[in-house]
């Protein structure tokens, strides 16, 4: 993050009491940058929210003119197309997000990396359908995989200039750009599946949310898209990539090794039902630490010398985290089953019990989500890679025979222990670092 958009963003002093004024205090300076931060906590969590709400009422919708299985069968698509990018994910813009030099020299390089990463995934998608169509037990379904391969591709190209949003703060643009995407998913998505009657009215919606993302990437940070490559400012931001990458692969093994086994143990019905059930568990704190980490990223690497507002800073975040978790946890033992069955009908009765767990797993899922934010803030991206490794090695250890003795509920609850463990980790290392 560069120190001239902090310097935008704070107010300027009057010529008049330049005699007075120099130097800014460094109390002075906690303060504008906090106050920096809650602006664009406000915006970003206002982006998120309201991302969140056109979230569930498309699912309010759509829930009811498909069945179970038609969420399973584009549930299992997004599974392998998210799991092949997370593999492949050399998390190039994260470095460029933390740099202090001059990000423009390396956006074609980032842009033509992307681009070549999402057509390997596209092929792969293309000749894997049928494999793995049999191992969801999605039958003709299987070319669900050959409709999701424009997806990876849509995502790659949106313009590399975006990360100038974070970089400066400037978190507005977000509202505008997440608004844009779900109100044309819905609305589209609407109209495909009055159409088709069946999963292809999903992917429609996934695809034209993706569309309208890109167009509004172009449209608020114009680039022109130029397929170059620099050995030397690969490397640059490898360096720091790998492992955020790492870590990432962690992170998505952990929190979708869970969707393959329900998917491949009891097939598309049960694993719509439970991606149902995951999503309305963890929301509200995940569309919070969402936000949250968006900017407290950028804002740690500008405290990194601050440890007392960086502690200030570390206890608030968690402290609101903790209340919107137990809140709606709270909510969803008292009134769930009654919600899911006036909301989504009685063909989803099976989620109410993964989600009274799942609401469990939001709540811890946000305290490492925040610990993250903080290491990477902080230039330690490798550090998260020991508790990711951790969750993902007890979920692998425990999802298997939960699923099979107890179902979705058992999926959820192998997640849960597989956070209990990798949290004492997380709380130690940011011990380490203040």
């Amino acid at each position: 993050m560069p120190p001239e958009a902090l310097d935008r963003a704070a107010p300027k002093p009057d010529p008049a009491d330049a005699g007075t004024v120099e130097t800014e205090t460094p109390a002075k300076l906690r303060q504008r940058l906090l106050g920096t931060f809650f602006t664009g906590l406000s915006w970003t969590a206002a982006a998120r929210g309201l991302t969140a709400i056109g979230t569930a009422a498309r699912y309010v919708v759509f829930v009811r003119l498909l069945q179970p299985f038609d969420f399973g069968v584009i549930a299992s698509a997004t599974l392998i197309c998210a799991g092949l990018l997370a593999a492949t994910d050399p998390v190039m813009g994260q470095a460029l997000v933390q740099q202090k030099d001059d990000i423009e020299p390396y956006l074609d390089t980032l842009l033509t990396t992307y681009f070549v990463r999402s057509l390997i995934v596209g092929v792969v998608l293309i000749v894997f359908a049928r494999p793995l169509g049999a191992f969801f037990h999605l039958g003709n379904a299987y070319t669900v995989f050959w409709a999701m391969v424009p997806l990876p591709i849509l995502r790659s190209v949106q313009s590399p200039r975006l990360l100038m949003l974070y970089r400066d703060l400037d978190f507005h643009f977000v509202t505008i750009i997440n608004v844009a995407e779900v109100a044309a998913s819905l609305v589209l998505g609407l109209a495909a599946v009055l159409y088709w009657r069946d999963w292809r009215g999903l992917v429609f919606s996934v695809l034209a949310g993706a569309v309208v993302r890109d167009v509004m990437t172009y449209w608020l940070f114009p680039y022109w898209p130029r397929l170059r490559f620099s050995l030397d400012r690969a490397k640059s931001m490898l360096r720091f990539g790998l492992w955020f990458s790492f870590g990432t692969l962690c992170d998505f093994v952990s929190k979708q090794l869970d969707n393959l086994v329900v998917g491949h143990l009891l097939g598309p019905g049960a694993l719509g039902t439970y991606q149902m059930a995951f999503r309305a568990g963890e929301m509200p704190v995940a569309e919070f630490t969402t936000s949250a980490f968006v900017v407290t990223f950028p804002m740690v690497a500008r405290l990194r010398d601050d440890r007392r507002a960086r502690s200030r800073l570390l206890w608030s975040v968690t402290g609101v985290v903790a209340a919107v978790g137990l809140a709606y946890a709270g909510f969803i033992f008292a009134l769930g089953d009654r919600v899911v069955l006036r909301l989504f009908g009685p063909a989803w009765v099976h989620a109410v019990n993964p989600l009274k767990v799942l609401c469990i797993y939001g709540l811890l899922q946000g305290f490492l989500v925040i610990g993250r934010s903080f290491l990477s803030g902080l230039g330690k991206p490798e550090q998260y890679v020991i508790p990711a490794a951790a969750r993902a090695l007890v979920l692998a250890i425990a999802i298997y025979p939960l699923t099979a003795l107890h179902g979705p509920t058992g999926a959820a609850a192998a997640g849960v222990i597989s956070i209990i463990v990798a949290l004492p980790i997380m709380f130690y290392l940011l011990r380490q670092m203040e």
